[in-house]
Protein backbone atom coordinates (compact mmCIF):
# COMPACT_ATOMS: atom_id res chain seq x y z
CA UNK A 1 0.00 0.00 0.00
CA UNK A 2 1.36 3.50 -0.73
CA UNK A 3 2.44 5.47 2.10
CA UNK A 4 1.45 8.56 0.12
CA UNK A 5 -1.73 10.31 0.94
CA UNK A 6 -4.13 10.93 -1.98
CA UNK A 7 -5.69 14.43 -2.02
CA UNK A 8 -9.54 14.35 -3.25
CA UNK A 9 -10.31 17.43 -4.90
CA UNK A 10 -12.54 19.97 -3.36
CA UNK A 11 -14.00 22.02 -6.59
CA UNK A 12 -15.33 20.22 -9.46
CA UNK A 13 -11.14 19.53 -11.83
CA UNK A 14 -11.68 22.24 -14.92
CA UNK A 15 -10.97 20.40 -18.52
CA UNK A 16 -7.28 20.74 -19.46
CA UNK A 17 -6.50 24.32 -20.86
CA UNK A 18 -2.91 25.21 -21.75
CA UNK A 19 -1.18 26.31 -23.95
CA UNK A 20 2.36 25.60 -26.27
CA UNK A 21 4.35 27.63 -24.43
CA UNK A 22 3.46 26.28 -20.73
CA UNK A 23 4.06 22.61 -22.50
CA UNK A 24 7.61 23.13 -23.62
CA UNK A 25 8.64 24.58 -20.59
CA UNK A 26 7.08 21.56 -18.56
CA UNK A 27 8.61 19.51 -21.47
CA UNK A 28 12.27 20.57 -20.25
CA UNK A 29 11.94 20.65 -16.78
CA UNK A 30 10.42 17.14 -15.71
CA UNK A 31 13.35 15.18 -16.44
CA UNK A 32 14.86 17.38 -13.73
CA UNK A 33 12.25 18.59 -10.90
CA UNK A 34 9.86 15.57 -9.39
CA UNK A 35 6.27 16.39 -9.39
CA UNK A 36 5.52 16.55 -5.49
CA UNK A 37 2.02 17.40 -5.44
CA UNK A 38 0.58 14.25 -4.16
CA UNK A 39 3.44 14.26 -1.43
CA UNK A 40 2.73 17.97 -0.24
CA UNK A 41 -0.87 19.65 -1.05
CA UNK A 42 -2.55 17.55 1.71
CA UNK A 43 -0.48 19.82 4.18
CA UNK A 44 -0.28 23.04 1.84
CA UNK A 45 -3.41 23.67 1.23
CA UNK A 46 -4.20 23.97 5.62
CA UNK A 47 -1.25 25.89 5.96
CA UNK A 48 -1.71 28.47 3.37
CA UNK A 49 -5.28 28.87 3.76
CA UNK A 50 -4.42 29.49 8.03
CA UNK A 51 -1.91 32.29 6.41
CA UNK A 52 -4.88 34.20 5.96
CA UNK A 53 -5.19 35.13 9.67
CA UNK A 54 -2.12 37.38 8.95
CA UNK A 55 -4.13 39.96 7.19
CA UNK A 56 -6.57 39.68 10.59
CA UNK A 57 -3.41 40.09 12.93
CA UNK A 58 -2.58 43.44 11.01
CA UNK A 59 -6.30 44.61 10.93
CA UNK A 60 -6.21 44.19 14.58
CA UNK A 61 -2.94 45.74 15.67
CA UNK A 62 -1.93 42.41 16.70
CA UNK A 63 1.32 43.10 13.95
CA UNK A 64 3.11 45.90 12.84
CA UNK A 65 3.65 44.43 9.02
CA UNK A 66 2.12 46.76 6.30
CA UNK A 67 -0.83 45.84 5.03
CA UNK A 68 -0.94 46.20 1.69
CA UNK A 69 1.95 43.77 0.93
CA UNK A 70 0.41 41.18 3.53
CA UNK A 71 -2.46 41.38 0.81
CA UNK A 72 -0.39 40.71 -2.12
CA UNK A 73 1.51 37.71 -0.66
CA UNK A 74 -1.22 36.12 1.59
CA UNK A 75 -4.16 36.90 -1.55
CA UNK A 76 -1.16 35.51 -4.27
CA UNK A 77 -1.16 32.07 -2.62
CA UNK A 78 -4.47 31.60 -1.80
CA UNK A 79 -5.75 32.60 -5.56
CA UNK A 80 -2.74 29.36 -6.66
CA UNK A 81 -3.77 27.16 -4.11
CA UNK A 82 -7.54 27.31 -4.17
CA UNK A 83 -8.31 29.02 -7.71
CA UNK A 84 -5.80 27.51 -9.82
CA UNK A 85 -3.81 23.96 -8.47
CA UNK A 86 -6.88 22.77 -7.22
CA UNK A 87 -9.17 23.57 -9.86
CA UNK A 88 -6.48 22.48 -12.63
CA UNK A 89 -5.02 19.11 -12.69
CA UNK A 90 -2.47 19.87 -15.09
CA UNK A 91 -0.26 21.69 -12.66
CA UNK A 92 -0.28 18.69 -10.25
CA UNK A 93 2.55 16.87 -12.58
CA UNK A 94 3.64 20.50 -12.76
CA UNK A 95 8.01 21.03 -12.10
CA UNK A 96 6.83 24.45 -11.69
CA UNK A 97 4.38 23.56 -8.88
CA UNK A 98 7.52 22.07 -7.11
CA UNK A 99 9.99 25.16 -7.85
CA UNK A 100 6.62 27.36 -6.10
CA UNK A 101 5.78 25.61 -2.90
CA UNK A 102 10.09 24.96 -2.51
CA UNK A 103 10.26 28.76 -2.75
CA UNK A 104 7.07 29.08 -0.37
CA UNK A 105 8.94 26.88 2.30
CA UNK A 106 12.49 28.39 2.00
CA UNK A 107 10.91 31.70 2.77
CA UNK A 108 8.31 30.69 5.53
CA UNK A 109 10.33 28.60 7.84
CA UNK A 110 12.77 31.47 8.60
CA UNK A 111 10.25 34.05 8.54
CA UNK A 112 8.10 32.51 11.42
CA UNK A 113 10.97 30.78 13.27
CA UNK A 114 12.30 34.48 13.52
CA UNK A 115 8.27 35.86 14.00
CA UNK A 116 8.26 33.45 16.81
CA UNK A 117 11.37 33.98 18.58
CA UNK A 118 11.10 37.74 18.60
CA UNK A 119 7.87 37.49 20.37
CA UNK A 120 8.80 35.26 23.31
CA UNK A 121 12.21 37.50 23.48
CA UNK A 122 14.80 35.79 22.09
CA UNK A 123 17.96 37.10 21.28
CA UNK A 124 18.80 37.00 17.42
CA UNK A 125 22.34 36.13 16.65
CA UNK A 126 23.31 37.72 13.66
CA UNK A 127 23.77 35.25 11.44
CA UNK A 128 19.94 33.91 11.66
CA UNK A 129 18.75 37.89 10.77
CA UNK A 130 20.93 38.00 7.84
CA UNK A 131 19.26 34.86 6.12
CA UNK A 132 15.87 35.77 7.05
CA UNK A 133 16.80 39.28 5.70
CA UNK A 134 19.00 38.24 2.71
CA UNK A 135 17.35 35.08 0.91
CA UNK A 136 14.80 36.42 -0.50
CA UNK A 137 16.71 37.85 -3.15
CA UNK A 138 16.95 34.72 -4.54
CA UNK A 139 13.31 32.92 -3.18
CA UNK A 140 11.12 35.63 -4.40
CA UNK A 141 12.10 35.72 -8.07
CA UNK A 142 12.11 32.08 -8.47
CA UNK A 143 8.58 31.27 -5.86
CA UNK A 144 6.79 34.40 -7.76
CA UNK A 145 8.04 33.46 -11.12
CA UNK A 146 6.68 29.77 -10.19
CA UNK A 147 3.84 31.21 -9.39
CA UNK A 148 3.10 33.10 -12.31
CA UNK A 149 3.84 30.23 -14.86
CA UNK A 150 1.78 28.11 -13.01
CA UNK A 151 -1.20 30.31 -13.63
CA UNK A 152 -0.24 30.61 -17.10
CA UNK A 153 -0.15 26.97 -17.68
CA UNK A 154 -3.80 27.23 -17.12
CA UNK A 155 -4.36 29.65 -20.20
CA UNK A 156 -5.25 28.43 -23.75
CA UNK A 157 -3.46 28.78 -26.46
CA UNK A 158 -3.31 32.25 -27.49
CA UNK A 159 -1.29 32.37 -31.00
CA UNK A 160 -2.78 32.87 -34.73
CA UNK A 161 -5.85 34.71 -32.77
CA UNK A 162 -6.94 31.86 -30.49
CA UNK A 163 -6.98 34.55 -27.72
CA UNK A 164 -10.24 35.81 -29.20
CA UNK A 165 -12.06 32.41 -28.05
CA UNK A 166 -10.80 33.48 -24.33
CA UNK A 167 -13.29 33.21 -21.32
CA UNK A 168 -13.76 36.05 -19.02
CA UNK A 169 -11.63 33.65 -16.05
CA UNK A 170 -9.00 33.12 -18.74
CA UNK A 171 -8.41 36.88 -19.18
CA UNK A 172 -8.45 37.37 -15.56
CA UNK A 173 -5.86 35.24 -15.01
CA UNK A 174 -3.71 36.59 -18.03
CA UNK A 175 -4.12 39.85 -15.67
CA UNK A 176 -3.04 38.64 -12.90
CA UNK A 177 0.14 36.46 -14.36
CA UNK A 178 0.48 40.48 -16.65
CA UNK A 179 0.70 42.11 -12.58
CA UNK A 180 3.09 39.44 -11.23
CA UNK A 181 6.41 41.49 -12.03
CA UNK A 182 5.12 45.05 -10.80
CA UNK A 183 3.91 42.63 -7.26
CA UNK A 184 7.06 41.20 -7.08
CA UNK A 185 8.87 44.26 -6.69
CA UNK A 186 5.73 45.91 -4.26
CA UNK A 187 7.81 42.81 -2.23
CA UNK A 188 11.31 43.62 -3.19
CA UNK A 189 10.81 47.37 -2.17
CA UNK A 190 9.51 46.52 1.04
CA UNK A 191 11.89 43.58 2.27
CA UNK A 192 15.19 45.96 0.88
CA UNK A 193 13.58 48.06 3.16
CA UNK A 194 13.50 46.16 6.29
CA UNK A 195 16.87 44.44 5.83
CA UNK A 196 18.29 48.06 6.00
CA UNK A 197 16.12 48.72 9.07
CA UNK A 198 16.59 45.28 11.06
CA UNK A 199 20.29 44.47 10.12
CA UNK A 200 21.10 48.41 10.42
CA UNK A 201 23.16 48.40 6.86
CA UNK A 202 23.14 51.94 5.74
CA UNK A 203 24.34 55.45 6.96
CA UNK A 204 27.11 54.50 8.56
CA UNK A 205 25.41 51.68 10.35
CA UNK A 206 27.26 48.25 10.63
CA UNK A 207 26.11 44.69 9.89
CA UNK A 208 24.15 43.63 12.92
CA UNK A 209 24.01 47.32 14.73
CA UNK A 210 20.55 47.66 16.43
CA UNK A 211 18.27 50.51 14.89
CA UNK A 212 15.61 52.30 16.72
CA UNK A 213 12.47 50.47 15.40
CA UNK A 214 14.40 46.77 15.59
CA UNK A 215 11.31 43.87 14.71
CA UNK A 216 8.29 44.71 12.71
CA UNK A 217 6.88 40.90 12.73
CA UNK A 218 7.96 41.15 8.97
Amino acid sequence: MSNVLQVQPLFSPQPKATNHFSNTLAYFLRPYILATYNSTFFALAPVQSLAALEIIHVLLGLVRSPLPTTVIQVSSRLILVWGIIERFPYTHSSPLYTTMILAWALTEVPRYTYYTLSLVGCGMPTWFSWIRYSTFYVLYPIGAGSEALVMLSTIPEWSVGRWMAWGLEDWVKAGLVAIWAPGLWVMYAHMMRMRRRVLGIGKGRKLGAKPKDRVKAQ
